[in-house]
């Protein structure tokens, strides 16, 4: 799992990510609830041919569960930018989450290798649209052959492993920098914070307690308050009809059988989830700002991860790199790759 976070603001945009890899599978833990074993409808415990016990298995049930963590892994690169350091009209950076690796190879090396393409075109870019859409079409046909694509049946290729990126970056020709989802699986390229002032936050892979500190609430909770405010409507509304038609039968009021009536439930288009959330201007953030406020939700993310039950997917080094209009972009703070251990010698 991965943690990727993008704030853009009048004075640029700052992406943050972690530096962990992890290979996760799904798995299922059947004797964690208290329905393990399956029985018949007369609820007897089923066995197979060998009179061995069987478990009830749900899909529901699976769970992502890390297999593998690793260290130190690269998940911010420049996908392309003007060599003249003095004059930069053009510049591209870009996270990664999702699969690690296309045919064996590191997202970070694929990416380079698109930035070497890009130094052929002499005509340079107008506009970061040019970049991103010629890069998901060089990495759409990787990404395929590493998920088998043309051997999955259509109906199941949305169950495919995804490959995402948050892109941002400018041409010569572009009004301001701008931040870009993409995802392979999808084949989609969407621009975020397109309506003025074009600032804002996004983020993606694991994400939910950014997602709380930003909004107040995170896509987990409004799925499962969504789930029993339904549910507690429909049984809301079964009572009040048994309710209604008993007290009407009680009164002598004749009831057809039998009895079929519409009732239409007001149910609001969206919950009021965002009141609790913080206000955040995010165009007048000052740069510094904006740095402490990616590096604190990429953090907070590690840490409910290094505190939490389980393995951690999401931690490492907190990488922090910033885009500004006509200068290079500049990893923040990146550690150099040294050598320590040089042996047990004292006279060297």
């Amino acid at each position: 799992m991965t943690t990727n976070v993008v704030v853009a603001t009048y004075h640029g945009v700052v992406l943050g990510c972690d530096s962990l890899s992890s290979i996760v599978e799904r798995a299922f833990f059947p004797f964690r609830t208290s329905d393990a074993l399956a029985r018949d409808a007369s609820g007897n415990l089923m066995f197979d041919a060998q009179g061995r016990l069987l478990l009830a298995y749900d899909e529901s049930k699976l769970q992502p569960t890390p297999t593998n963590i690793m260290g130190g892994v690269q998940k911010m690169f420049i996908l392309h930018e003007d060599p003249d350091s003095n004059n930069v009209e053009c510049s591209v950076a870009a996270t990664t989450s999702g699969l690690g690796t296309l045919n064996s190879i590191v997202i970070a090396e694929i990416a380079e290798r698109f930035r070497r393409r890009c130094r052929t075109n002499p005509e340079g870019y107008a506009s970061i649209t040019d970049i991103v859409i010629g890069f998901l079409e060089f990495v759409r046909p990787q990404w395929e052959s590493e998920v088998g694509y043309n051997d999955v049946d259509p109906a199941a290729r949305q169950t495919l492993d995804d490959l995402q990126f948050l892109i941002a970056g400018y041409g010569r020709e572009d009004e301001y920098i701008k931040v870009m989802r993409v995802s392979v699986s999808a084949n989609s390229i969407t621009e975020l914070f397109d309506a003025p002032p074009h600032c804002s936050a996004a983020w993606a892979g694991q994400a939910d307690s950014i997602a709380s500190l930003i909004n107040g609430t995170n896509p987990t909770t409004r799925w499962a308050v969504n789930r029993e405010f339904m549910s507690s409507l429909q049984a809301q509304r079964e009572s009040v009809v048994d309710s209604v038609l008993t007290q009407l039968r009680d009164q002598g009021v004749v009831i057809p059988e039998p009895f079929e009536a519409t009732i239409q439930e007001v149910v609001p288009a969206e919950l009021p989830w965002l009141d609790g959330s913080p206000f955040f201007d995010w165009a007048n953030l000052p740069v510094q700002s904006a740095v402490d406020l990616v590096s604190t939700l990429v953090n907070a993310e590690s840490a409910v991860q290094k505190f939490a039950m389980g393995i951690p997917t999401v931690g490492g080094r907190t990488r922090i790199g910033l885009m500004r209009r006509g200068m290079p972009f500049a990893f923040l703070n990146e550690p150099e790759i040294i050598h320590q251990h040089v042996g047990y010698n004292h006279d060297a």
